[in-house]
């Protein structure tokens, strides 16, 4: 589609990036930094310990591995045929191997030796300089990117109109969603004081109806989420990115900058009412100190935008899942990267975020 960002790997961090149409030549760097990083490594200068720095290659994939693992375990319990059993375990195999690799590269950017690399991996330090080196794990990595860009490209939402996502398939992620969108507003009704039965009243609609919507059997129309939650006193744009994920819908390609910051936002104050709102100290305690309190109540409130490390413990502490908001991050991330000059933008993309 006209317009739409097509994504290539970064040459030296093998991460997806936006690459802008157009004439002349073509980034192929997804930063300024990898692109000084990866000249440093030419020269053969000291690179300052940037790569010890960097997010952990393996955060992704084992990010990635929990989907994967979770979709296996459905198949399981749904009793679904042999040949999609073994093909579901398959992949999780393959990732388990492509995070081997990357755990192995970290521990080395980190300055393990090959010895103690060998110790965790309870083989010979000459097998593992051989099964790991640094190049054959760039490789590696970059057909795995290039393998979950492909699995990742947006598809046709299913849903033709608000009430049609519970008769369709839906995906992991969407079940996830849901279960957080009845999670939300259960709370908002315990909060409210209301009896179920006042809420149908106000709703016109039956009690039956509303307790399954709450205890997330059913997963109602947009007009109805923003009425159930304006009666109990909340504000539907904290659900709206959780209603959008339950659905199956899929938003335009490319947002403003501001719009792609409200999503993130929405989506994270969805999880955290999802949680029952609980209290920064106890995000903190849950997020084993990633966060600090005074970090939590700014993201939650809308004031900073935090880099992926701090969102994905701040996800986990409220008990979602990364590999679900990773996409909104990455949005604001991508979409800011467009609007920057590659060679005189910052070194720090956004406030609280580290550099793409």
């Amino acid at each position: 589609m006209a317009g739409t960002p097509r994504y290539d790997i970064c040459r030296y961090c093998q991460e997806r990036f936006a690459q802008i149409d157009g004439p002349g030549r073509k980034k192929e760097y997804c930063s300024v930094d990898c692109r000084r990083r990866a000249q440093r490594e030419r020269d053969g200068r000291p690179g300052r310990q940037e790569t010890r720095t960097a997010l952990p290659l393996g955060r992704r994939i084992a990010e990635d591995l929990q989907a994967l693992s979770a979709a296996l375990l459905e198949a399981e319990y749904d009793g679904r045929p042999l040949k999609e059993l073994l093909r579901c375990a398959s992949e999780v195999t393959r990732e388990v191997e492509y995070y081997k690799a990357a755990a192995v590269q970290d521990a080395r950017n980190r300055g393990a030796s090959w010895d103690q690399v060998a110790e965790a991996a309870q083989t010979s330090a000459t097998t593992a300089r051989t099964r790991w080196p640094e190049s054959r794990v760039k490789d590696r990595l970059k057909r795995r990117s290039a393998e979950r860009a492909a699995v990742r490209q947006p598809a046709t939402a299913l849903v033709e109109g608000p009430g049609a996502a519970g008769e369709r398939p839906r995906s992991k992620a969407a079940e996830r969603a849901s279960l957080k969108l009845a999670s939300a507003l259960s709370h908002l009704h315990r909060a409210s004081g209301l009896t179920v039965r006042e809420v149908a009243e106000h709703l016109s609609l039956s009690p039956s109806y509303v307790s399954r919507i709450l205890n997330g059997e059913r997963t109602p129309a947009w007009s109805v989420v923003c009425s159930l939650v304006r009666l109990c006193g909340g504000d539907p744009a904290e659900v709206s990115v959780l209603f959008e994920g339950a659905h199956g819908m899929v938003p335009p390609g490319r947002h403003a900058i501001e719009d792609a910051m409200a999503r993130l936002h929405a989506a994270l104050r969805g999880l955290h009412l999802a949680a029952g709102r609980p209290k920064p100290g106890v995000i903190r305690r849950d997020s084993h100190g990633a966060l600090s309190t005074q970090a939590i109540s700014e993201i939650l409130g809308g004031e900073m935008i935090p880099g992926w490390e701090q969102t994905s413990a701040l996800v986990t502490a409220l008990n979602g899942w990364p590999a679900d908001v990773r996409p909104l991050w990455e949005a604001v991330h991508y979409t800011f990267l467009l609007c920057l000059d590659p060679e005189e933008g910052p070194r720090q993309l956004l406030p609280g975020s580290e550099s793409i």
